[in-house]
């Protein structure tokens, strides 16, 4: 997919993606590792093309959506021509102070 906006990742974002792709092949092997990262790669492109896919969270600005992708939600920020992967979490996680 092609987009005119520009898709960037959050220093946390890159964290999570790291630690979520280690745990896949970690528990289930390599094979599924690479499969769950291009179901990764394929929703950030969907949100890039599409940045309004996500809801918004409210309480907060209305640049501030949520896109939920099987075990895990991916927060991101939408700017008139940037989407910015903000965290990659697992709902139940979600409220802990989890630091990797």
């Amino acid at each position: 997919m092609t987009s005119p906006i520009r898709l960037d990742y959050a220093a946390q974002a890159l964290r999570d993606l790291r630690f979520i792709l280690q745990y896949t092949e970690d528990t289930w092997g390599s094979d599924q590792e690479e499969d769950y990262r291009r179901i990764l790669q394929d929703a950030f492109e969907r949100i890039q093309a599409f940045p309004d896919i996500g809801h918004a969270v409210e309480g907060n600005s209305s640049t501030l959506r949520e896109y939920h992708l099987r075990h895990h939600i991916i927060q991101y920020r939408r700017e008139a021509d940037q989407v910015i992967i903000l965290r990659i979490v697992n709902p139940r996680r979600r409220g802990s102070s989890d630091s990797r």
